[in-house]
């Protein structure tokens, strides 16, 4: 796993507005110039944030990169699939690391 290129993928889409519109566009396409494995580039495209997470992608990058491209941008569903499944844990949706 190479949780650096993954880590920079998300911070390009979370800063940069050209390769939040190229993701849109082509999400696959987009991401075929860097150096991912396919389970990467299934757990961007799927945003599986709770995979980005255990692989070692930094929480707050998870977080912006939902807020900012998921097609449902509710943090309810994005806490859902970090696995928070109390209200205790809820306000601590960004540092859920199993």
């Amino acid at each position: 796993m190479s949780r650096n290129t993954m880590e920079r993928v998300l911070w390009q889409l979370c800063v940069e507005r050209a390769a939040k519109e190229r993701f849109r566009l082509d999400a696959a396409g987009f991401l075929e110039r860097f150096e991912l494995s396919e389970d990467e580039v299934a757990m961007i495209l799927g945003f599986d944030v709770a995979g980005l997470q255990a692989a070692g992608v930094n929480p707050m990058l998870t977080m912006g990169f939902w807020q900012e491209l998921s097609v449902d941008r509710s943090m309810a569903l994005y806490k859902k699939r970090l696995g928070c499944t109390d209200e205790r844990s809820a306000g601590f949706s960004a540092a859920l690391k199993g």
